[in-house]
């Protein structure tokens, strides 16, 4: 057993060194994970370019194998050494209202929205590297079990890079499903092909939804064309297409019945046009801090509004399932895997820069050792 665990770290705007940490001593409450595959969350190279949240070891779709485990621990998550989880980011604290519900998204201490300080806000991926005991991000060989993580026990023979997708798609489950309403029947509309659009259309196809459609631009063409794989019935480039036209013709001339943005489009256009699209009694899920939507349109279409905010706890094991039931090509989905050593590779392939057609990038921290 090594003393000393190597982590890649965001040192500054867009620059990440490989770093070692003592391995820390597990207390009776918390364990240890032999982080097999982390996930590059659509968010993260965003956070990449902030010039604040550093050090950070970042990741946060983490995927591991229990290495060490306090027994309070053990008798709390039920878990033993060897086993193999998947994580959620969120570190709650296990005693409101939200996080009885098993939404710990919504729990006061971890919402982005109620923390002053989120860089000192324990969370996985995304705080402060130098708080004890350190080893808070799935770019590294070990992480840290705290005793309010939120975990999820997988099975042996799901691939690691696979479960990875357990957050992501959690999201597409929660926004699409959950949140959404999209089901049996239900015509459905994706803005965005990204890793989390991709995740939308597949739970609502996956829920029983009539028909999905899925749009994005020129630069997305090989995400619309693997859409279909992945529960689109329809992928529409809307720099060549007329979103508007296909979606008419589609529902005859009702509109959808959900409308999910994964955009965050921050002019405001898909948020104003998907309300055009929508038929009367739609959900719509409407990404983005600035945007704005006519109050009249939505009481004459009886709208249901409301915006995606990551995963419940629910969502996450259904995501699970849905993984592990191998009716969809997940290794569509799981288009580049990269080693400790190129988490920057890793990250700028996720915003689309350097690799083209990345999809749902990951990091597993032991390749070519």
């Amino acid at each position: 057993m090594t003393n000393l665990v190597r982590a890649a770290v965001k040192v500054d705007i867009e620059r990440t060194e490989i770093r070692e940490f003592a391995r820390p001593l597990i207390p009776a409450d918390g364990g240890l994970l032999r982080v097999e595959c982390s996930g590059v969350g659509g968010s993260d190279p965003e956070m990449y370019r902030k010039p604040d949240h550093a050090p950070c070891i970042m990741g946060h779709e983490n995927v591991g194998t229990v290495d060490e485990l306090g027994p309070a621990a053990a008798k709390r998550w039920g878990l033993k050494l060897g086993d193999r989880i998947a994580l959620h980011e969120y570190l709650p604290c296990w005693n409101c209202h939200w996080c009885k519900q098993g939404d710990q998204r919504l729990c006061m201490e971890v919402d982005f929205f109620n923390v002053k300080d989120r860089f000192n806000t324990l969370r996985y991926g995304t705080c402060n590297a130098g708080i004890a005991p350190h080893l808070w991000g799935g770019f590294a060989e070990y992480m840290y079990l705290a005793p309010n993580a939120v975990i999820h026990k997988i099975p042996n023979s799901m691939d690691a890079v696979h479960a990875t997708l357990a957050v992501p798609l959690g999201n597409g489950v929660q926004w699409a499903v959950l949140d959404g309403g999209a089901g049996l029947g239900k015509t459905v509309l994706v803005y965005g092909p990204g890793q989390q659009g991709l995740g939308c259309a597949l739970a609502a196809k996956a829920a029983g939804a009539a028909k999905v459609i899925i749009c994005g631009r020129t630069r997305d063409r090989a995400r619309l064309d693997l859409a279909p794989l992945l529960g689109a019935d329809i992928a529409v480039d809307v720099e060549v297409e007329s979103l508007k036209d296909i979606v008419m013709r589609e529902t005859n001339g009702q509109g959808v019945d959900v409308v999910v943005d994964t955009t965050g489009d921050p002019t405001g256009e898909i948020a104003r046009e998907a309300v055009e699209l929508s038929a009367k009694g739609a959900w719509l899920s409407l990404n983005g801090l600035s945007q704005s939507v006519p109050i009249g349109e939505i009481k004459k279409r009886y709208l249901t509004v409301r915006a995606p905010r990551g995963h419940s706890y629910k969502s996450v094991e259904i995501a699970l399932q849905l993984i592990g039931s191998g009716r969809w090509p997940m290794d569509l989905l799981c288009s580049h895997d990269f080693g400790l050593e190129q988490v920057h590779e890793a990250i700028l392939a996720t915003a689309g820069r350097g690799i083209a057609d990345a999809i749902h990038v990951t990091v597993s921290p032991w390749k070519g050792l």
